[in-house]
């Protein structure tokens, strides 16, 4: 009876591609992705150099070991993050006629793949604890007897319910960080390089998690997000600065304590901050979260779409556009031969 219901809901790739797929320009994407990643990096490099400079201006020394922990931190803050996003893996969800198949089979191996780290993982690190044991053990039996459906099942659970909880406290981990160093370091330049390397780490982190990343189209718009957030961390400390003056002058005219009301402006200066940019940083971390979700929701309902069959036609189309791509290129390999008399 079940496996009636499961035939009857199953959906065509033309329903598919009419409620899911839609036109996306591959190069734009890439382009914006690497425009964005680009803004990133000069965001964070200028940030760094600017202190660099004050460092200078206080000492030789100091400026020249600063440069070096700057070179460092930009490394190892952007550089490292960047690189393993790029070159993690993404499930192909926008489909049509010419290229569900292959996208089935790329969803399946990567599924495998997500497994084996997960499994690995778990097996190479103790007291983390960010899979359970129980379930990895399914998914290790499921890739043992190649039980596809048994690997989804498992797959589909644990990140309904390890991956969930353990990527909502790194979200709340480092909206905290951020929250508490922006409050502390009063100045627009480290607010801004702590908020856009915090909230780079949390998305790399986030993509380990979950073992697969956004497509370049989704990830270049959590790029575009970051930017927006860093520049509103460094529009936010001069807005607080305002404030901040205002009610020193009001808490100095209601006591008559200069000092009062600096503390007062200071503290609500701070906080006004920190809950901003943790607020900011927890906005960066749902939106990762959302089209990851979004995105293994798709591949599983792809998986389930129904497939037309090759019919005689098609393959004998199939096998003409195969055999005159290898005359091209056998050809193209040909050299001319000069013969002289």
């Amino acid at each position: 009876m079940s496996k009636e219901i499961v035939e009857q809901k199953k959906m065509t790739l033309e329903e598919y591609e009419q409620k899911y797929s839609h036109p996306e320009n591959v190069k734009a994407a890439k382009s914006f992705l690497f425009i964005f990643t680009t803004a990133i990096g000069l965001i964070i490099f200028s940030c760094l150099f600017f202190i660099v400079l004050k460092l200078f201006d206080i000492h030789q020394i100091a400026g020249y070991v600063g440069a070096v922990i700057a070179l460092l931190i930009f490394i190892f803050s952007f550089i490292v993050p960047v690189y393993k996003l790029k070159n993690t893996k993404a499930f192909i969800t926008n489909v049509n006629a010419m290229n569900a198949r292959q996208a089935k089979k790329y969803n399946k191996e990567l599924r495998e793949e997500i497994a084996d780290k997960m499994i690995d993982f778990t097996s190479k690190t103790e007291g983390i604890g960010w899979y359970n044991s129980t379930l990895v053990g399914k998914l290790a039996i499921a890739r043992q007897t190649k039980n596809d459906e048994d690997l989804k099942a498992t797959l589909t659970e644990i990140y309904k319910t390890d991956v969930k909880k353990v990527a909502n406290k790194m979200i709340r981990d480092h909206a905290f960080k951020v929250g508490f160093t922006t409050a502390l370091s009063q100045s627009e330049k480290l607010d801004t390089l702590f908020i856009t390397v915090y909230e780079l780490k949390l998305i790399k982190d986030i993509v380990f998690l979950y073992g697969y990343r956004p497509s370049d189209a989704k990830l270049a718009k959590i790029y575009r997000t970051v930017i927006v957030n860093s520049i509103t961390a460094y529009g936010l400390n001069s807005a607080s600065t305002g404030i901040s003056g205002v009610i020193k002058k009001a808490s100095d005219a209601a006591t008559g304590i200069p000092l009062l009301g600096q503390i007062i402006g200071t503290v609500v200066e701070s906080s006004l901050q920190g809950v901003i940019n943790s607020s900011l940083t927890v906005v960066i971390g749902f939106q990762t979260k959302k089209y990851l979700k979004d995105e293994y929701k798709l591949q599983d309902i792809l998986d389930n779409v129904e497939l037309p069959e090759l019919d005689d036609d098609e393959e004998e189309a199939k096998m003409m556009a195969e055999v005159k791509e290898e005359f091209s290129k056998t050809k193209k390999e040909k050299k001319p031969v000069c013969q002289t008399a």
